[in-house]
């Protein structure tokens, strides 16, 4: 019986590895199949943003303050979800390209396990120290209450929300992007219905926010039934519970680049938010939390849907020395990228007031702050986006220095210190005028990281036509 067992799912893994489409269908067809797929799961995880922005929008700016300030909790489970899912599916699909199918699925379910335990021992911590950690998120005395509120629901809902990341990223790289993008859906859903029920009929406040923000973050963990009732090769086995040191540093390692972007945002977030208050007090955090928690966070879950579409055509081609379609796919990736977030761009600025008028709840003040500073923040947002896709790239094919650099590059070597020192020339306006600043600095460095990169695939593509015309011979 053990062997018929093994015979089948050798017979398995032998039809899934010569079966993949991600080595040999048109790169073109598969690139627009996976990122529209992928933007669209996160499209619907942005939808109940917007219903949950103009229900806080209604409450109050002091309401609007604390749930941005508890909306960095959410920062901090997505970072941990692609430290493990981004560095797992790179690591996984490598695997897979070189026809390793028991060791990347061995390496999945090590990553689900290990997301399980971290994420509960930050959740465990966070939710005991709260109040603390909402006065260092930027909560000020009238603030707090509010933030506290939106920060113990969070916290219960912690592990779930990194789990939800890292199956998504999972069901993708196993040529399941439709039930991906379901699940995302279907959180979207009940999330938006139970928020509208929660204000409406039983007058929740900041509670019906947190129940629909931890809902829809949360929802696509149900995709562990996938995993373990599916015939998937990534199927995980119960041996692979048992976590190996070497794998987890890897897929930490290679997820550290996607990771750092969420952490220098979780970060600025916090220093932001720090700065507007004692700057400009609750009226500019309420309009970074605008910013922040609903029109650049819809803004980079369109990029992140693109990154995480195009990470298994990178990983997958580039294990299997298909240089050339490495650079098909990366180029693709770019130009699209580049374009769709000029055309958001500027129909963000010609929409500007009436954008902004959904989250503002009436007030005038807010509105005149909301109008001027998302212009600003989001004025160079295309750079933004080239630079998140040119660290994804590099952290697809494991070149984590490089990644990780990129990365961080923008905040913590451009964006934080303009916070303060722009600040101290322009006060508040400076902490917002800092963003598009650091994006070109940024961008420039990036641009030439990907130029030298290009060269070296047309080298390597070179190389490999080399080997197989020898080999003819």
């Amino acid at each position: 019986m053990k062997n018929i067992d093994v015979q089948e799912q050798s017979t398995i893994d032998s039809k899934t590895l010569e079966d993949r489409e991600l080595g040999t269908k048109n790169i073109k067809s598969l690139f627009y199949r996976y990122i529209f797929l992928a933007i669209l799961g996160n499209i619907f995880l942005a939808a109940p943003s917007f219903v949950d922005g103009n229900i806080v929008g209604q409450l109050g700016t002091k309401e609007m303050a604390g749930v941005g300030i508890g909306y960095t909790i959410q920062v901090l489970s997505r970072a941990i979800g692609v430290l493990i899912g981004v560095g797992a599916g790179a690591v996984v699909a490598l695997r897979l390209g070189a026809g390793k199918i028991d060791e990347a699925r061995s390496i999945a379910g090590q990553s689900i396990w290990f997301g399980v335990i971290l994420s509960t021992v930050i959740a465990i911590f966070g939710y005991i120290y709260n109040e603390p950690l909402m006065r260092f998120f930027g909560a000020n005395d009238a603030a707090l209450p509010y933030a506290m509120q939106f920060g113990n629901h969070a916290w219960v809902f912690f592990p779930f929300q990194v789990l939800a990341v890292i199956l998504s990223v999972l069901a993708i790289l196993d040529e399941r992007p439709g039930l991906s993008t379901l699940s995302w859906f279907a959180g979207a859903v009940l999330a938006a219905t139970v928020e509208l029920i929660l204000y409406h009929k039983f007058q929740y406040g900041v509670a019906a926010s947190a129940w629909s923000n931890n809902i829809s973050t949360s929802f696509p963990s149900v995709l562990i039934f996938y995993f373990i009732f599916s015939k998937t090769s990534l199927k995980p086995k119960l041996k692979d519970l048992r976590m190996k040191l070497s794998n987890m540093i890897e897929v930490n390692a290679t997820g550290f680049a996607s990771f750092s972007i969420s952490l220098t945002m979780f970060i600025s977030i916090i220093v932001i938010n720090n700065l507007l208050a004692s700057l400009g007090g609750e009226l500019h955090v309420s309009a970074f939390t605008i910013q922040n928690g609903y029109i650049t966070n819809f803004l980079v879950l369109l990029i992140m849907g693109i990154t995480t579409g195009i990470q298994p055509l990178i990983s997958y081609n580039y294990g299997a020395r298909l240089y050339n379609r490495v650079r098909e796919a990366t180029s693709l990736g770019l130009k699209f990228t580049f374009t769709m977030t000029i055309f958001f761009t500027v129909l963000l600025f010609f929409f500007t007031d009436s954008i902004v008028r959904f989250f503002t709840g009436g007030d005038a003040a807010l509105q005149d702050i909301g109008v001027w500073s998302t212009r600003v923040f989001n004025f160079t947002f295309p750079f933004a986006a080239i630079i998140l896709l040119i660290s994804c790239y590099f952290e697809a094919i494991e070149q984590n220095i490089k990644a990780t650099f990129i990365a961080i590059g923008r905040s913590f070597i451009f964006a934080i210190p303009l916070f303060y020192i722009l600040s101290d020339f322009m006060g508040v306006n400076g902490v917002w005028y800092s963003i598009p600043v650091a994006d070109v600095l940024a961008f420039i460095v990036a641009i030439l990281f990907m130029y030298r990169e290009f060269s070296r695939l047309r080298k390597l593509s070179d190389n490999e036509k080399y080997k197989d015309v020898k080999k003819i011979i």
